[in-house]
């Protein structure tokens, strides 16, 4: 989460009344073309790594314009949650048959949350299981504790029940349990610095968290001399949408 225009408390306690969601962009071919309707309007235009916009509970109408993000549609913070207000007293909220044990924000991978937690310099969270039931089990524990105001947007989740999905961290184990990780500053490797067990209370899990998160101390990065090292470094990110050359072919151009 942003530190200044997006960390207002105002905003935080309005956007509880949303679906907010962080798009893959890049990594998701599904995701991808719908991003190119509900942000370009165009099936054919070049994806883009930014875009901002709130749509309709169902998904299918554009309650505000898309921007390449709310700083460019507010003057402010207090104008957003201002608006954001308006917008929910719009609508009113319906039941849903989906189990809220579940409802951990979960990134499609294990190798994409990691690379998102060092992008957002925050600790990634994976639970590790021998098969989905394991799985769900511990992702229950998770949500029951991860809403909590100290804990709300602490970490970047992702699960898996194959070991190789760990190979990328170190200090990983073949244990079931919940694993607390340092990502490396490409955001390709790891660090494990808490092992949870599986058989953890709920209780201890908060606690455990809460330390993991107080104690975590986030990288400061300057974008130009973090991409120019790591280009220096051979450190590539393959993606699974291929990215436009749109800059560097401007660059050739001039």
């Amino acid at each position: 989460m942003d530190r200044s225009f997006l960390s207002n408390k105002q905003l935080i306690k309005i956007s509880r009344e949303f679906v907010c969601i962080r798009t893959a962009t890049y990594e998701d071919k599904e995701e991808a073309s719908f991003l190119k309707w509900a942000f370009l309007r165009s099936p054919s235009a070049d994806l883009r790594n930014f875009g901002f916009c709130i749509l309709s509970p169902g998904g299918k109408r554009q309650l505000r314009r898309s921007r390449r993000g709310p700083n460019f549609v507010y003057e402010n913070s207090a104008a957003m949650a201002a608006d954001l207000e308006l917008i929910a007293r719009q609508f009113s909220r319906k039941t849903t048959s989906s189990d809220p044990d579940l409802a951990v924000p979960r990134m499609k991978s294990v190798r994409l949350g990691i690379n998102v937690a060092s992008c957002d310099g925050l600790p990634s969270v994976v639970v590790f299981g021998k098969n989905k039931k394991d799985v769900d089990q511990l992702n229950s524990k998770l949500s029951s504790v991860i809403w909590d105001e100290t804990l709300a947007g602490k970490f970047i989740y992702a699960s898996t029940t194959k070991f190789a999905d760990l190979k990328m961290v170190s200090g990983a184990t073949m244990k079931p349990g919940i694993l607390v990780i340092e990502p490396g500053v490409y955001g390709m490797s790891g660090r494990m610095i808490k092992m949870i067990g599986a058989s953890v209370s709920r209780q201890d899990l908060k606690r455990d968290l809460v330390v993991a998160a107080d104690t975590f101390t986030r990288r400061s990065k300057s974008h130009g001399l973090h991409v120019r090292n790591g280009r220096r470094g051979g450190k590539t990110w393959k993606t699974e949408v291929p990215v436009p050359n749109r800059v560097r072919s401007r660059r050739r151009k001039r």
